[in-house]
């Protein structure tokens, strides 16, 4: 066990060097920051001696229109009942997390079929091993870069004359989780499958139907989407993290803050048990492409 840790953290070293020496990360992050900042300012502009007007702004105008459309008036009023920076902290962090996970699950796959895994682990390491070291590189990645959206959050706030409400703050820590849980289930997919390519549309399609099926249960426009994804929800909610935040928006939402924390714990312990998925089938099944 201590040689396994000792490894995944050597090559998670190796592997953070690498992406912070490449331009990825910055750009995923700039992007982010460039639509929380689009975001902010259309919110700002909206406001008018009556209040909120998502109509003064095309942007807010067509966010409104489709959340409402899809999930009803009443989520675009929750969403929006402490401002604008729960949903700027989401729609900033996803070009991060989606290019660390598509990075993890491409880079695993190409070490699996040149051979280069294999080569690996027959030292000191080994399956395990490798993608430990991608996990805790996308862990530390995504912390800071959820730290450092925090923080230019608080300065649009300041620039804008508006407050970082509580329920933002509160998304932060479930955003952190939910990155993991997207990182450990693209890595499970690079572990059942060989294949790069292969192991990115699984992880695509999984998560199009965990998507689909929180869509439904949020409430969508169509009665029959509805009534067949809530249906599935009863399975999928259990291997879901999408569900599991829903339930800690739920919680914080409510007042209820045990409800929260049991979304939190619920997301750390998906993760571990999707990591103790990959290492039983990479332990059984070798690094063999």
């Amino acid at each position: 066990m201590g040689e396994r840790r000792h490894a995944a953290m050597v090559m998670a070293r190796t592997r953070l060097r690498e992406l912070l020496f490449s331009p990825g990360p910055y750009l995923a992050l700039a992007a982010g920051l460039a639509a929380g900042w689009v975001l902010c300012a259309g919110f700002a502009h909206a406001i008018d001696s009556s209040g909120f007007d998502p109509r003064l702004d095309p942007v807010w105008d067509f966010i409104t229109r489709a959340f409402s459309g899809a999930f009803g008036p009443v989520f675009v009023e929750r969403m929006l009942a402490e401002g604008p920076f729960l949903l700027i902290i989401v729609v900033s962090a996803t070009p991060l997390v989606l290019l660390l996970v598509i990075g993890t699950v491409i880079h695993l796959g190409m070490e699996k079929a040149s051979g280069a895994m294999e080569l690996i682990v027959s030292g000191p390491a080994d399956g395990t091993s490798c993608f430990l070291g991608s996990f805790v590189k996308d862990a530390i990645v995504n912390a800071a870069g959820l730290a450092l959206i925090a923080l230019y959050c608080a300065l649009l706030a300041a620039a804008r004359n508006l407050a970082v409400g509580p329920m933002a703050l509160a998304a932060v820590p479930v955003l952190f989780l939910l990155s993991l849980s997207v990182s450990a289930l693209g890595i499970l997919c690079s572990v059942l499958l060989a294949n790069a390519g292969a192991a990115l549309a699984l992880f695509a399609a999984v998560c199009l139907l965990f998507l689909g099926t929180l869509a439904g249960s949020l409430g969508a426009a169509v009665s029959t989407f509805r009534a067949g994804a809530e249906m599935a929800s009863t399975v999928i909610q259990w291997l879901s993290p999408f569900s599991y935040a829903k339930l800690c928006a739920q919680g914080y939402s409510g007042g209820s803050m045990p409800e929260y924390g049991a979304g939190l714990l619920l997301l750390g312990v998906l993760t571990a048990g999707v990591l103790w998925v990959g290492h039983v089938v990479i332990h059984r099944r070798g690094v063999r492409p």
